[in-house]
């Protein structure tokens, strides 16, 4: 008896290798197709979760993408995860709200703060970053 357990654990362990094997590579051969079937319109979910629209998908090895309006990058094909299907692609779009926020009012807030000299640098997107009082030039 246990002259044949050993090889019917390792004929056992084979088995599960190979099958696993074969479901890693038939992942990977779906995963590709999907990459390299990518078209212009399309809109896809890359490996970090952006989300963006193929504007060009003429090369092989790139697609250049648009992931918000008037902004186009180029990356990789192997770095698309998905498709993301149509009835799903509105909510990928930045700002797009499934449901009204609460607390939302229907009239605009009125600005109460006019003390405008405390040193605000409303042109500088970076200013939150500075330390108060910071004297450097733009």
């Amino acid at each position: 008896m246990d002259a044949l357990f050993f090889p019917l654990l390792l004929a056992l362990l084979a088995g599960f290798m190979f099958l696993s094997i074969r479901k890693q590579k038939k992942r990977m051969n779906e995963m590709q197709e999907m990459q390299n079937s990518v078209s212009t319109g399309v809109r896809v979910q890359l490996t970090a979760g952006l989300y963006a629209t193929v504007v060009d998908d003429s090369s092989s090895d790139y697609v250049d993408l648009e992931i918000a309006t008037g902004v186009i990058t180029r990356f990789s094909r192997q770095a698309i995860v998905r498709v993301v299907p149509t009835d799903e692609a509105a909510e990928t779009y930045p700002g797009a709200l499934t449901a009204r926020p609460e607390g939302l009012d229907d009239e605009p807030q009125q600005d109460t703060d006019t003390d405008s000299s405390a040193g605000s640098r409303a042109d500088d997107s970076y200013s939150a970053d500075r330390p108060e009082g910071s004297t450097e030039d733009r």
